[in-house]
């Protein structure tokens, strides 16, 4: 564990409370969903009750005949573009030809009470003729399967190779073939999705809604409105959580086009069981493997064929596949393997960002067939990983130059002296440990990424930054504070922080990909360069000397036994009409071209984990319960220690939900039937084992003071290491995910 005690740095590596800690914990914090603006009307949102059915019909006239009812709103009403969506906007805004998923909204209504509201939105009628519904990936991929979209079920196919699998197979001592099965998952975030929009005395429409990535929401808003970006406001924060399941549009749209439409304020909630049925998900996975190894367990070959759920549409579809594409090798040295990769439509939903973000669906499979294997050969779990992983220098699976995986090794090395069993509670009890590794890309990989910042040098003493990542939950304000207080060497309640607003924050991206400390801090540290450079040519000018002369410290220049403070400097450029205000944009390092078929395969900076975990099964039960993880991370400098272990601990809980408890079902109609926290239970603090967090000490010179990110790396390996743990204890593997009782019984 980085302790702050042996740390050169003054305001990182240590563990400051977070900023917004305070109004948090006292309650007195005003969420967007909390926000009640003046003369506002009340939105509803009318959605199918078909899963997949062609729409003959949508009738709105009762309706709008409901006393306070100021807009009822269908597809023919939408200005522009309908349709939306991170990668391919397929999304329709309203549907208009057929519905795809139960809960595709139909109409959106706007009224002066919630009682006209809701009482217009029980007039509507819809006219939809049922279609067959398919409910999996194996319904989908049949023949004869009925087709959600005219192109087909499968919404991208790609295969990436390399070397000769069947050269390398038929030479090898050992091959193993599994198939491997992840559940969808929902985020259930604490704060459902919703928002407010008015039009200020400006003309601007102004969105404030809970949301991962205010620029491409703005973009996305003025395709469907038609209207110029800069006509449009979009304020993400302060969001109540997110996980990935608010970095596509929920709310935002329709918000933007009630408003628009009215002109007048317009509030939208969504309830938590509305949110359960049109909520996004994590992709459901079915994933082949057949493996390779010689007698010594050094990797030959891989062929995988990958199979992901992405429900009715695609929205982060295609990059989710790609991570799955790049992580399914592991940080392993493979020298031949083939990837078959498909993202399949169901009826199911929308599948979209969820923490890990295709990887944990991979990683369960490449990490349990490394268990396997293990126990096959009869050699040590960490044994076989550390013979073989990648080193740094080495050319990577991709053609990709690996970068500092030292850390991975010192991880494994470390995880030898907590590779042990617990011992049982009671007579019907049996332990066991499993072990997983975790990887991770930090960003988009090859897609290109120029995330701006600024910062403000305010004469009164203040350094204001600003920035669009959104922080929700995950320390981003308080970690980026930190970064410009030490660039800058001014106390950290000199900063100021105004973030996630496209009125006032440059375009830094959203928050996603674990990038918002590596992107954002990077743009932030060269705005400080920026700022720095200016107020040392006017603090020479001051001293009446050359700028290589002045030393800087502690927020002052020095020259000989004389010093001014950068406030100081900021006053006499304001004097002279000089802009104290400095933006700057960080060329993310990536690689040049993507592997062929893939979008953002490889990345540069990848994160790296180890996980431990030890359970204890009732054997008459069949409840496995968590008693113990341990977790070593390397993921680079670590900026704020008790913010990281949070995101660790944060997700370790939600990756032991994935694989125990937690499974999106539908029902035969299409209708899902996990919709709130009754019928879709989610790891409670009765439920955590206890968590040991360990860093590793690393260095990534691309990122802000040597980081790369934390935010996935945790949730990644913990099914892997969980369906180890729970085989150790009772000597039978599971292949599929969540390992409920009646699996283990």
């Amino acid at each position: 564990m980085i302790t702050e005690a042996v740390s050169k740095y003054s305001y990182i590596n240590k563990s400051i409370p977070r900023i917004d800690s305070n109004d948090k914990v006292r309650g007195t914090l005003q969420f967007l969903t909390d926000i009640k603006l003046e003369n506002a009307l009340y939105a509803y949102t009318f959605r199918s009750k078909v899963a997949h059915g062609k729409i003959n019909g949508i009738y709105t006239e009762d309706a709008e005949k409901v006393n306070g009812v100021k807009a009822v709103l269908t597809y023919k009403d939408i200005p522009a573009l309908n349709g939306y969506g991170a990668i391919v906007p397929e999304i329709p805004v309203l549907a208009y030809d057929k519905v795809r998923y139960y809960g595709e909204p139909l109409a959106l209504v706007a009224a002066e009470t919630q009682e006209a509201a809701i009482e217009a939105l029980g007039r509507i009628k819809a006219d939809i003729t049922p279609l067959p519904v398919v409910h999996s990936i194996d319904e989908a991929l049949e023949e004869n399967a009925p087709k959600i979209h005219d192109k087909g079920n499968i919404a991208r196919h790609t295969i990436v190779r390399k070397g000769d699998v069947e050269k390398a197979r038929s030479s090898a001592y050992i091959v193993l073939e599994r198939v491997y099965e992840t559940p969808m998952q929902k985020h259930m975030f604490l704060e459902p999705e919703g928002g407010v929009a008015y039009i200020d005395e400006e003309g601007v429409l102004n969105v404030l809604a809970g949301g991962q990535t205010p620029y491409r929401d703005k973009i996305q808003i003025s395709r469907v409105l038609g209207i110029p970006p800069e006509k449009i406001r979009v304020k993400n924060t302060p969001t109540g959580g997110a996980f990935g399941g608010k970095d596509d549009i929920t709310v935002q749209i329709h918000l933007a086009l009630l408003t628009y439409k009215t002109k007048r304020p317009v509030k939208l909630v969504w309830s938590r069981e509305e949110s359960g049925v049109a909520g996004f998900h994590r992709t459901g996975s079915k994933i082949k493997l057949r493996t390779s190894a010689n007698k010594d367990g050094a990797l030959l070959s891989n062929e995988a064929i990958i199979y992901l759920d992405s429900g009715a549409y695609q929205s982060f579809g295609p990059t989710i596949l790609d991570v799955s594409i790049e992580t399914i090798n592991g940080p392993y040295r493979i020298p031949n393997y083939i990837i078959d990769a498909n993202l399949v439509y169901t009826n199911n939903g929308i599948a979209s960002a969820f923490r890990g973000f295709g990887a944990p669906e991979s990683n369960f499979a490449i990490e349990s067939m490394m268990n396997e294997l293990a126990d096959e050969l009869k050699i040590d779990p960490i044994e076989i990983r550390l013979k073989n992983i990648l080193k740094s220098g080495e050319i990577g699976p991709f053609n990709n130059e690996i970068r500092h995986s030292e850390g991975l090794e010192e991880a494994l090395n470390r995880a030898k002296e907590l590779f042990y069993r617990l011992d049982p509670s009671g007579p019907f009890q049996r332990t066991g440990v499993g072990i997983a590794v975790s990887v991770k890309g930090v960003g988009f990989g090859t897609l290109p990424e120029f995330p701006a910042a600024a910062i403000e040098i305010i004469p009164e003493g203040k350094v204001r930054i600003m920035f669009s990542n959104v922080d929700y939950g995950q320390g981003i304000n308080t970690g980026n504070a930190q970064l410009v207080a030490e660039k800058l060497q001014v106390p950290l309640s000199q900063i100021e922080v105004l973030h996630s607003d496209t009125k006032f924050a440059p375009d830094t991206g959203g928050s996603s990909a674990s990038r918002s400390t590596f992107n954002g801090g990077g743009a932030l540290l060269l705005a400080c360069d920026k700022a720095l450079s200016e107020l040392k040519t006017e603090a020479a000018s001051f001293f009446m000397t050359k700028s290589d002369s002045l030393s800087y410290k502690d927020g002052h220049f020095y020259y000989k036994d004389k010093s001014i403070s950068i406030y100081e400097v900021a006053k006499r450029l304001r004097v002279r009409g000089k802009s104290t205000h400095f933006e700057a944009t960080f060329e993310v390092p990536r690689y040049s071209e993507a592997v062929e078929g893939t979008l953002e395969v490889p990345h540069m900076v990848y994160m790296y984990g180890v996980i431990i975990t030890k359970v204890e099964v009732d054997e008459l039960l069949g409840k496995v319960k968590p008693r113990e993880v341990d977790f070593i991370a390397d993921i680079g400098n670590v900026i704020n220690p008790a913010i990281a272990a949070g995101q660790i601990e944060g997700g370790i809980i939600q990756g032991l939900g994935y694989s125990l408890i937690e499974e999106l079902n539908y029902d035969k109609d299409g209708r899902p039937l996990n919709i709130n926290y009754t019928t879709y239970p989610v790891p409670i603090i009765a439920d955590s084992p206890l968590i040991n967090v360990e860093f590793i000490r690393s260095y990534e010179e691309l990122g802000p003071f040597g980081a790369k990110g934390v935010g996935e790396v945790s949730i990644i390996p913990v099914g892997a290491s969980v369906a180890d743990a729970v085989a150790d204890a009772i000597g039978k593997r599971n292949y599929k995910l969540p390992l409920l009782p009646w699996k283990i019984v």
